[in-house]
């Protein structure tokens, strides 16, 4: 009788067959097109537009604050790009520019970058309507 120990080259075989068929799912799953890259890389696009949204509209709010304060002070682009740094910070995106003119006269503020573009805006004079900011659709 023959004491065999070890392991068959069939049993080998399968064995790497194995791990072949679980390295193409993993594969699969990092780069295909609902991957988990993919996803990751949507998911920054989403979060930086919302952040943008989020900005924007926090600073027309507190320029349409201060015109209901006393003394009232009128949106200009300056006291809405006092409310955050990054408006006036070069290279972030974010511009605050005045558009119109009479009773159409607003600050308008836009996010503008890797795709994305944001735009709120606030009239400049009474009723002092605000045009807040939305999720771009994807």
């Amino acid at each position: 009788m023959r004491n065999n120990k070890g392991i068959t080259l069939i049993a080998l075989v399968i064995t790497i067959i194995v791990l072949l068929i679980l390295a193409g799912v993993s594969i699969a799953m990092l780069t295909g097109s609902n991957g988990i890259l993919t996803q990751a890389t949507e998911a920054k696009k989403d979060t930086a537009a919302a952040e943008a949204v989020e900005r924007i509209n926090m600073a027309l709010n507190a320029a349409y604050t201060a015109t209901l304060q006393t003394p009232s002070v009128a949106p200009a682009v300056d006291n809405v790009k006092a409310h955050d740094g990054i408006f006036s910070t070069s290279g972030s995106g974010y511009t605050v520019s005045e558009t119109g003119a009479g009773a159409t006269a607003a600050i308008q503020i836009q996010y503008s970058k890797d795709g994305i573009t944001v735009t709120g805006s606030i009239l400049k004079t009474t009723p002092y309507t605000l045009d807040p900011a939305e999720m771009p659709a994807s």
